[in-house]
């Protein structure tokens, strides 16, 4: 859900509040999407979990960049035991033109190979989703 990272900070002020590392990605939206005949009946949008999975799958990326990856790895989209949420104020629609998402990670836990991260989700700009307390757990093969 994501066609290109374009911006990953590892340290100083851009790496977020923890300074643990940020990232951003591009979407560029177009109508043809299958998603957009499939979610709603003549009232297309992206749905909500696809703009989560783009989010993870930044988060997804800083994990491999951070622990490396192996035949046979998995990676848990949520930490067991974990919480997290998320807030949505708007859609992605045919119309639009690109979205942009936003990781930062608020805390790493190299024992356990967990990655905690917070992100938004903005469409042509304009903020979307707001992503808290995301986790996503490596689990060695």
């Amino acid at each position: 859900m994501i066609d290109r990272i374009t911006g990953r900070w590892t340290e100083g002020e851009l790496a977020g509040k923890a300074g643990l590392g940020r990232l951003r990605a591009e979407k560029d939206v177009a109508a043809k999407q299958w998603f957009f005949k499939a979610h709603f009946y003549q009232d297309p949008v992206t749905p909500g979990s696809l703009g989560l999975e783009s989010f993870l799958q930044l988060v997804k990326y800083a994990a491999v960049e951070r622990w490396g990856w192996r035949e046979g790895d998995r990676l848990a989209a949520v930490a067991p035991e974990r919480r997290h949420r998320w807030l949505y104020r708007g859609q992605v629609v045919p119309t639009n033109k690109q979205v942009t998402v936003v990781a930062w990670i608020t805390a790493v836990d190299d024992q356990e190979q967990i990655l905690t991260a917070a992100g938004l989700l903005s469409v042509d700009g304009r903020p979307i989703y707001q992503m808290n307390d995301f986790t996503l757990q490596l689990e060695r093969a």
